[in-house]
């Protein structure tokens, strides 16, 4: 089976359990052996000692800058040459990027004629908060909502209190930054939305403000069910499927509509912050 390119938008990766995506840099100063830590402003550091010997001793202090000046671009020319080269993608993972980008594209098209229930601010007779449907679309283009998906397999519904405890913890934070939880239990081989249990339906976890359900009514289940469940697929193709069903799977999606990351476990929301930021 396939393994996950390099350098595509919205890719899975997974570090230690939970949400990361992976950015390579592709040029270094030097190279350092595993535990050493690289030298400290190497450059700047031979720079300014012959700086200061100039500004200290009755030397030649133009001819000695020259100097300092040819050393530092002296340094800089031997770095470039071993500065790697971007690796070529063969043809195998150049089709590979390209299925994965068609993947993110088809899902973030799908996701807005898709609605949301988000919390009105009101409560009903017995107490409860009020949630009514807003479409995706609206909640991106008007309110520049960013949104964080977190679907498990049935037989992992327990997962979803999980996320919502560690909401609860950076519950101040996901508010200032417009952000959205939507908890989601899919039955992934009849591609459909799950009802939550009622010890999780009713838990005062669950009526967190930034906390959002896909929408059910007008056939809304079966779209959700069937996007979810290509998500879980999705990670089939890039041989983590199993892993993703028993940690559950992240989707981060910008207000701009945009998958940024796909994950494996629940969101680290400290990373999450970073890639909703503008």
């Amino acid at each position: 089976m396939p393994t996950p390119a390099r350098g595509v938008r919205g890719g899975w990766s997974s570090r230690g359990g939970c949400v990361a995506r992976l950015v390579v840099a592709a040029g270094f100063a030097v190279i350092a052996a595993p535990g050493l830590g690289f030298a400290p402003g190497s450059r700047t550091s031979e720079f300014a000692r012959l700086r200061r010997l100039g500004l200290s001793a009755s030397y030649d202090k133009d001819k000695l800058m020259n100097e300092a000046s040819f050393t530092e671009g002296a340094m800089r020319s031997f770095q470039d040459l071993f500065k790697p080269k971007d690796a070529e993608l063969s043809p195998e993972e150049i089709e590979e990027q390209l299925r994965q980008e068609a993947s993110s594209a088809a899902t973030e098209g799908a996701m807005q004629s898709l609605r949301l229930d988000v919390m009105s601010g009101e409560e009903d007779e017995e107490g409860m908060p009020i949630r009514r449907a807003a479409p995706i679309s609206v909640l991106q283009s008007k309110a520049k909502q960013s949104l964080v998906f977190f679907a498990v397999p049935k037989e992992r519904e327990e997962l979803v209190t999980d996320v919502l405890l560690s909401m609860r913890i950076e519950a101040k934070e996901i508010s200032e930054r417009n952000l959205l939880l939507v908890p989601a239990i899919v039955d992934i081989p009849s591609k459909m939305l799950l009802e939550f249990p009622p010890n999780i339906r009713n838990a005062k976890l669950m009526r967190q403000k930034s906390v959002a359900l896909p929408a059910s009514s007008d056939g809304q289940a079966a779209a959700w069910g069937a996007l979810l469940a290509a998500e879980f697929e999705e990670a089939d193709e890039q041989n983590i499927g199993d892993q993703v069903r028993q940690m559950g799977l992240a989707l981060v999606v910008r207000p701009d509509g945009s998958i940024v990351r796909r994950g494996v476990g629940r969101p680290q929301w400290k990373v999450v912050f970073g890639e909703t930021d503008d």
